[in-house]
């Protein structure tokens, strides 16, 4: 976790981002104009996320860069 100001941030990974939403990843990799293949990578830590799909990743889920995990 990381902390600004003395506040502690809880971060997620995409896999936990996605089953709060109950999104399957074939609809998430779709949304991200990916293979779903990529993204299951991601998912898998077979592959780190692209900082350019880290940032679309937090738009679709509506979370600040500082709440997500991806590496």
């Amino acid at each position: 976790m990381n902390s600004e100001g003395g506040e502690e941030i809880m971060q997620f990974t995409p896999k936990e981002l996605r089953a709060r939403t109950g999104e399957s990843q074939r609809d998430v990799a779709k949304i991200l104009g990916i293979s779903y293949q990529t993204y299951c990578s991601w998912e898998n830590n077979l592959a780190k996320v692209p900082i350019g799909k880290v940032a679309m990743l937090c738009e679709h889920f509506d979370i600040k860069l500082s709440e997500i995990k991806y590496d």
